[in-house]
């Protein structure tokens, strides 16, 4: 009794607002993952130019605070201006990331983040993942060391933290702003 629907001649609106909201998406997620990998690689090429310490540590002139860079093989790298009793806490502090696999964590958390880059609650989800695990490094470090070193180790982690920054977009560089 009805006439057949013509195909096209109706649209429905909620179509109209999944696929401009699919489109934003997608604009997002791209711009997210093209910015990681363009700061990833300029972060890569200016670590070129670091000198080689000793098993998988670095020491660089260009950079202000240590971490630890890459997934499969990650290295440590730090400021050259570090002194022995600061650089033995550190290399502890980022080796315990590297046993503990903190690298690979914030890579896949960073990949979450990137899918769900519209979800305010994700990303503060990610940076409160990222300060237990310096704290839970601190604690390891502290525990294995012996607990009169806090007030020193304290000390480093404050000079190599205040006002210096590493490249944060790099979802595989794993250090302490």
């Amino acid at each position: 009794v009805l006439p057949a629907p013509v195909v096209g001649a109706s649209v429905n609106p909620m179509q109209i607002w999944i696929s401009i909201g699919s489109t934003i998406w997608i604009i997002g997620l791209l711009v997210l993952l093209i910015y990681s990998i363009f700061t990833t690689l300029k972060l890569s090429k200016n670590l070129k130019c670091a000198t080689y310490l000793y098993d998988n540590i670095y020491v660089i002139d260009t950079i202000k605070t240590p971490f630890v860079f890459g997934l499969v093989s990650p290295k440590i790298y730090l400021p050259n201006n570090l002194s022995k009793t600061e650089e033995s806490y550190i290399i502890k502090h980022e080796q315990t990331h590297i046993k503990r696999k903190d690298h690979i964590m914030k890579f896949v958390a960073f990949l979450i983040v990137s899918i769900h880059w519209f979800n305010p609650i994700v990303w503060f989800a990610f940076y409160l993942m990222g300060e237990d695990m310096e704290l839970s490094c601190d604690e390891a470090v502290i525990k294995e060391m012996g607990y009169e070193i806090k007030k020193d180790y304290s000390n480093s982690l404050l000079s190599l933290s205040v006002g210096k920054r590493i490249i944060g977009g790099s979802p595989i560089a794993f250090g302490e702003n």
